[in-house]
């Protein structure tokens, strides 16, 4: 599966076809009278049918360093799309399960089948009439080439800015980055937009005016490229989203999640918002005095210079500066690590696997054991190069079936390659993205259920984020961390009292750090929950960033253009901040000790293993003994 040629794709996309037209054959041949067992079994057999070729042409899509694979699996997920739609229009297909009565006690899990399959059918407008579900089609196959072309384009969209004095012009920088962007023959350095060159840049330049640069050229990726593109991918929602009936495609997004209506997500966002803002003011006041010691004549902070002047703060109020824990963080430590905490808390065993054949030569094969037994398979594709997904990503590729259909999924990163001797120093910052990701992983490996529809992560996609977010506790702990960072040069484990100097500071800026997630979480739910007609996505963004935080736009820039999360997640992007509320309140349950193994089982039972099979208001309340609270979230925002 992971080696494909562009025709061995296709050949697996029309096998898979061929086998879901099939399972929809058979379903449409059933008798009237046939057993709701037997319905849900066999249209559930259609996903699955099509789940393992649609999970890899969207990694494929994103990562394969072959163009025309990449472009293979464009034409595959177009192919899917197009059938899927096809089916949630099917009105023969929706009759079967319309008409199904269930037993008084039936099973739980067919149940919940039956009522999400009848929800998903309304949700697609099966209900109307033939030339209404043609529109509806069409629209739905337009939205699928529209959302393509826009991550292609952030994904093609990477920009470059040339120092014409080379390493003078990179004071501040640590050595190994220097080393790892020699001067060209001409004296000058070329910098990327991408992660690995785009942070470190903002956090530790001296000049202003190379990070102002550097922030220039990363904020107008994908511009103007996307600037059509993404009016068009508004206008298609929303022309969708009433012709189902909803006043605006937000309504259409809100509806299944947990916050349930487009109205909530608006009032929790100004809520959190409200409840940052006077931490943010201070934090305002001492990144500008901060600013002043060295341009006196200051008077506001620019973008670009925020991230530089926290980390001058933390060096000065905290005696910390995040260089001193990446000796600490090689990247092949940092993984090892990751796997063995995995192992320790979950009971499970993880090896290498350099036998299945991969896509890139740096991507790496591990299976999961338990009890001996091979129970998942990941990959690890986590350094940069041309034409790959830019940013940090769990790809789900098959969905675990309980006895039929083992559960694979890739992380998808880009950090230093350690190679030559350089052990590839680590930020903490990326440090915590591998957690993060880490935590996706194993949500969707250890979500085996009987139904294919609800196994991996198939939970309500507003508490999608809550095991990524909560599993970066685990690398704020100075127990845990020991465990594996160890100096890269003597060997000695990270001290405790660096520990608590890394976490000191990272209490600090979260006032700012929150509003402007309320910003980008207001941005998405404002272009999604009204006519896009009456709007330009760039004066909205003005607006709203002069309202919710206390920096301008920068004249120039169209961040908007890179936004992928505006085709991803829509109007949804307030997921990150519910989702950390809810997982503020799960880290308390641990009780201070994060190697619990007992307490992560309760977790893994209650929280990941369900995959989509209850509702997460259930799952949560389970795992707390109570409903969630926000107490534990405010009580973390106000710790400075």
């Amino acid at each position: 599966m992971t080696n494909h040629t562009a025709d061995s794709l296709r050949q697996l996309l029309d096998c898979q076809l061929a086998e879901a037209k099939a399972k929809l054959d058979e379903l449409h041949g059933l008798p009237v009278a046939a057993a709701p067992e037997t319905v849900a079994r066999t249209y559930d057999a259609i996903g699955r049918a099509l789940g393992d070729v649609h999970g890899f042409s969207e990694l494929f899509m994103a990562v394969h360093p072959d163009k025309a694979v990449r472009s293979c699996a464009e034409e595959v997920s177009q192919a899917i799309s197009t059938f899927s739609t096809t089916l949630g229009l099917d009105r023969e297909a929706y009759e079967a399960f319309a008409r199904l009565e269930l037993p008084a006690g039936a099973d739980e899990g067919l149940a919940r089948f039956v009522e999400h399959t009848l929800r998903d059918f309304r949700r697609s407008g099966v209900d109307q009439d033939e030339a209404g579900r043609a529109e509806i089609k069409a629209l739905q196959e337009k939205l699928t080439l529209v959302g393509q072309a826009f991550d292609r384009n952030i994904m093609a969209g990477g920009r470059s800015l040339r120092l014409e004095e080379g390493h003078a012009a990179l004071s501040g920088l640590p050595q190994d980055f220097l080393d790892a962007h020699p001067e060209d023959e001409d004296g000058s350095v070329t910098l990327s937009t991408d992660p690995t060159d785009f942070l470190p840049v903002l956090l530790y330049a001296q000049r202003d005016d190379v990070r102002r640069d550097l922030f220039m050229e990363f904020h107008t990726r994908a511009y103007p490229e996307n600037q059509e593109v993404l009016a068009d991918l508004l206008a298609t929602r929303h022309e969708l989203a009433v012709k189902l009936g909803y006043e605006h495609w937000a309504h259409w997004v809100c509806e299944d999640k947990m916050i349930r209506t487009a109205d909530a997500a608006r009032e929790f966002i100004e809520s959190v918002a409200k409840r940052a803002r006077p931490f943010g003011e201070k934090e305002l006041a001492e990144l500008l005095a901060e600013l002043r010691t060295t341009d006196p004549e200051a008077e506001r902070i620019e973008p670009w210079q925020s991230r530089h002047l926290m980390e001058r703060v933390k060096k000065s109020r905290f005696q910390f500066d995040s260089q001193s824990v990446r000796p600490y963080f090689g990247y092949r430590k940092v993984i090892e690590g990751v796997l063995a905490t995995t192992e320790a808390l979950y009971g499970v065993e993880v090896r290498r696997n350099e036998s299945e054949p991969v896509w890139h030569a740096s991507v790496e094969c591990y299976d999961v054991f338990e009890s001996g037994e091979l129970t998942a398979r990941f990959y690890l594709d986590m350094f940069p190069r041309e034409g790959k997904y830019k940013h940090a990503a769990m790809f789900n590729l098959v969905g675990g079936v309980r006895g039929e259909a083992l559960p694979q999924a890739a992380l998808v990163c880009n950090f230093p390659e350690p190679k030559d001797g350089d052990p590839a120093l680590l930020l903490h910052d990326q440090v915590t993205t591998i957690f993060h990701e880490f935590g996706h992983l194993l949500h969707h490996l250890f979500a085996v259920q009987p139904w294919g529809r609800f196994a991996g992560i198939g939970c309500e996609w507003d508490f999608v984020e809550v095991p990524s977010q909560l599993y970066e506790e685990w690398a704020w702990s100075a127990g845990v961390l020991q465990r594996f960072a160890t100096h890269h040069e003597t060997g000695e484990p990270i001290p405790d009292a660096l520990v608590d100097q890394l976490r000191a500071a990272e209490e600090y800026g979260k006032g700012l750090g929150v509003m402007g997630q309320m910003l980008y979480a207001m941005f998405a739910l404002s272009l999604y929950d009204r006519d896009p007609s009456s709007i330009s996505a760039g004066d909205l963004l003005e607006r709203l960033q002069k309202e919710m935080t206390f920096f301008e736009r920068v004249p120039g820039t169209a961040m908007e253009c890179a936004f992928g999360h505006l085709h991803g997640y829509s109007a949804s992007y307030y997921t990150y901040m519910w989702s950390l509320v809810i997982a503020k309140d799960f880290f308390g349950a641990f009780d201070g000790d994060l190697m619990d193994a007992e307490r992560a089982r309760r977790y893994r039972e209650a929280v990941l293993a369900p995959g989509g099979a209850r509702d997460a208001e259930a799952m949560a309340a389970d795992f707390l003994g109570r409903p969630v609270a926000f107490e534990a979230w405010e009580a973390w925002l106000a710790r400075a």
